[in-house]
């Protein structure tokens, strides 16, 4: 018994000498680095990082447990933006972006459950001949001494876990560019000829604007039709500012007419040829947020911005189509260049 008591205690003390040599010669802190390209612009990909609304459906950790309960701060997207989880599986924590450089870097900050110190992830976003080299590391909180040789197997576990949100990313954001489809809607790029409108124009509050069209595009008809002018498409809202501090627009209620045209009694409007980005919405004129929306992030993605007026080119008429969900809004951006 005291032999078998002597080699037990022999090693156990060789075991725990390996352990402190490991923990020796271990890593200070857990630092780990994954690279991946995508075919898609960088404004894109750092689009769909930046905003934790998107995570889930990359992030492998949310993948792994789609049980996890995430709790969002006031901020959800870009600089501040702060989000908190609680997994059985993957632990607790919680995450804040601390710095930002739009379309080009983040930095955030993330603290995990029974673990002291703050850990840093760096995301950077490198873009050359319209494809993204996507860099994103992990530096890691110093470890506690016992704690170190922990980080050999924590930078397999992290490693495995960046390259298959890379991968996650890279399937989104390809897809996204190449079919330019946007929360359900296809997004189109155009070459629009010169357009010519005979309007009304006005600033008024945003729940005048139905009111504002019966009152207009009436007279507008009738002054269209008494000039003996060729009308060249439906009836359109221009929209030349969208004030949401003071729910105001700035609109006009019009008729597109097929040549630049002075009519007594309203105004005429003509935009040159220009490059547009044109929206097909179905459904209630009230609906059309969504496709507006859909609209902003696009030019988002690829860094455009776009030229007064926007239109809203009526292509249904109520009075033959009966069902709102079938009327047809074309949504137009011109580009500014």
């Amino acid at each position: 018994m005291k032999k078998f008591l002597i080699w037990l205690g022999i090693i156990l003390a060789s075991i725990i000498a390996i352990y402190l040599i490991i923990a020796a010669i271990a890593p200070k802190s857990l630092q780990v680095e994954e690279q991946l390209e995508m075919d898609a612009p960088a404004n894109m990909v750092y689009n769909v990082v930046s905003d934790l609304d998107t995570w889930p459906s990359w992030s492998p950790w949310h993948q792994r447990d789609t049980a996890m309960v995430i709790k969002y701060g006031d901020v959800r997207k870009g600089l501040n933006a702060y989000s908190e989880w609680t997994s059985e599986s993957e632990g607790n924590g919680n995450q804040k972006f601390v710095e930002v450089v739009p379309g080009e870097s983040i930095k955030t900050e993330m603290h995990f459950e029974g673990f002291d110190g703050a850990n840093y992830a760096n995301w950077a976003f490198s873009e050359m001949d319209g494809k993204t080299k996507v860099s994103w590391n992990m530096d890691g909180a110093e470890m506690p001494f016992l704690y170190r040789p922990m980080v050999f197997l924590m930078k397999g576990m992290v490693s495995d876990s960046y390259k298959q949100g890379l991968a996650n990313i890279k399937t989104i954001v390809e897809k996204r560019a190449n079919e330019k489809i946007y929360d359900g809607y296809k997004i189109n790029e155009v070459m629009l000829e010169e357009r010519h409108f005979v309007l009304n124009r006005q600033e008024i509050p945003m729940a005048n604007i139905t009111q504002f069209y019966q009152q207009n595009l009436g007279s507008l008809f009738g002054k269209v039709q008494k000039a003996g002018i060729e009308m060249d498409g439906m009836p359109c809202g221009l929209f030349f500012k969208w004030d949401e501090k003071n729910n105001t627009t700035d609109m006009a209620a019009s008729i597109p007419v097929a040549e630049a045209v002075n009519i007594k009694g309203a105004s005429s409007l003509s935009i040159p040829a220009k490059k547009a980005l044109q929206v097909d919405y179905y459904g209630d004129y009230s609906g059309t947020a969504a496709a507006h929306s859909a609209i902003d992030k696009y030019m988002s993605d690829y860094g455009l911005l776009n030229d007064v007026p926007m239109i809203e080119e009526y292509l249904s008429d109520p009075m033959e189509e009966k069902d709102p969900q079938k009327w047809l809004t074309r949504l137009t951006y011109y580009l500014a260049e």
